[in-house]
């Protein structure tokens, strides 16, 4: 039977929460096309293939030296290896740094389409029909996978993360990855203290609206803190200096899916949009009723954030 494949992301030695998505993915595609899903794990050693197998049934754990940081020929070698020996209809990768990376590699070492940046999957038929954001999220188009294999990339947030299950099997794979010719050879940190917001569960973004740099630390970081949360800006405030570039969310900087995300004097421009309109529950906060972030809010609050977020504050 053919299988859907995840080729899982991590980090550090911690699973991304973009992997526990894809695996969702993968069970619901393989569904509707009559396959079985699983996943592929490229490390050290088994540690993280063992974590991936409480969330999908079979798990492929190709391990080395070679895999103990991330390279595009390491990858894409692994996948085509697997490939190779597997009947291997879908493999879904996903839209980060490292997945833009070596998605379209991939295509090319297996002979497949792919369809990137997409954030729906249906079937029809027998056939995989994906939607994708075009010019930064203002078109959604649909594409039908017609080839024989298909590489695709989903965005943050596309699904939700899978409930961890029975434990699924490991089966180790041997890879003669050949020349590697892109080697790390040391990982800087370009950014003191820089956090990845990306996996937080609650975020407080303050936009222009919150006028200064001194006023975002007054109100912004606060109330973050306050919920236990991260916070997150906008490309103009990272752009004034306000605020590390780590926190910024839009489409130039971080796609963020959170259960919580507070926007204070956020107008809610397409940029920004592209980054967070995933979050489970969306709260704003803006003085301009007709402001676009209301649009995609859960909930929207016509005020001055600098009375809002006190009252905010005094409740909790």
């Amino acid at each position: 039977m053919a299988k859907v494949l995840v080729i899982a992301e991590h980090r550090d030695g911690k699973l991304s929460d973009s992997t526990l998505e894809l695996c969702n993915a993968a069970k619901e595609i393989a569904s509707g096309l009559g396959a079985e899903p699983a996943a592929a794990v490229f490390a050290k050693d088994d540690s993280i293939a063992n974590e991936v197998a409480k969330y999908i049934p079979e798990v492929f754990s190709v391990t080395g030296d070679a895999f103990e940081n991330y390279t595009a020929d390491a990858y894409s070698q692994a996948v085509k290896s697997i490939v190779a020996s597997e009947d291997i209809s879908t493999v879904l990768i996903a839209h980060s740094y490292d997945g833009v990376d070596f998605a379209a590699k991939v295509a090319m070492e297996i002979d497949a389409g792919i369809i990137s940046n997409c954030n729906k999957a249906v079937v029809d038929n027998g056939t995989l029909i994906l939607t994708r954001n075009t010019f930064n999220g203002k078109i959604q188009e649909e594409k039908k996978a017609l080839t024989d294999k298909t590489v695709v990339t989903f965005e943050k947030g596309a699904f939700d993360p899978v409930s961890e299950g029975s434990a699924g099997t490991v089966t180790g794979v041997t890879v003669d990855v050949g020349e590697i010719r892109t080697k790390v050879l040391e990982v800087v940190e370009t950014m003191a203290g820089a956090v990845d917001i990306s996996q937080a569960k609650i975020i407080v973004t303050g936009g222009r609206g919150v006028k200064d740099g001194d006023k975002y630390k007054e109100v912004i970081i606060p109330l973050a803190e306050k919920l236990g949360g991260e916070y997150g800006a906008t490309r103009p405030v990272v752009d004034s200096g306000w605020i590390e570039p780590a926190r910024q969310v839009g489409q130039s900087g971080k796609t963020v899916t959170p259960d919580l995300y507070i926007a204070a004097g956020v107008s809610g421009s397409i940029q920004h949009i592209a980054g967070m309109k995933g979050s489970q529950c969306i709260v704003a906060i803006n003085k301009d009723p007709e402001a676009p972030i209301f649009n995609i809010a859960t909930y929207g609050i016509v005020g001055d954030l600098f009375e809002v977020i006190p009252a905010m504050m005094e409740k909790l």
